[in-house]
């Protein structure tokens, strides 16, 4: 069993939880009350939850690989985080001017980069 993979995993469920007590008081509640029809409303609340999904599939998949190893799933979650991670480089980057007002970009950057050193120094243990 992978302690790094359960800290990681602990940690997404972390994320997920400031997602949705942080992040959803001051985006997901705002965007109900100022986007002007029902469809656009129901959009910003699914695609908000879809993240919310998805954050919690991370912490799954961390919490399975800490007893499964499995480069496609790390390959596979890593890629959807730095996708994000790209997203909120080049929001901030072209229509805010800078990358601090919205920071999500370095957790979808660490968790892949801390996630490939636990797969990494894991593989070197087991084969010691």
């Amino acid at each position: 069993m992978s302690k790094s993979f359960i800290v990681l995993s602990v940690l997404m469920a972390l994320t997920l939880g400031l997602h949705l007590f942080g992040g959803g008081p001051q985006y997901a509640d705002p965007f109900w009350h100022i986007l002007p029809d029902g469809d656009l409303r129901v959009m910003g609340w699914v695609l908000w939850h879809a993240v919310s999904v998805a954050l919690a599939v991370f912490a799954l998949a961390y919490l399975w690989m800490a007893r499964r190893p499995s480069f496609d799933l790390l390959l596979f979650t890593s890629l959807l985080q730095l996708g994000w991670a790209a997203l909120f480089l080049t929001g901030g980057m072209l229509w805010l001017g800078s990358l601090w007002i919205q920071p999500q970009w370095v957790l979808f950057t660490a968790f892949p980069v801390l996630a490939h050193l636990a797969h990494w120094t894991r593989g070197r243990s087991e084969s010691k």
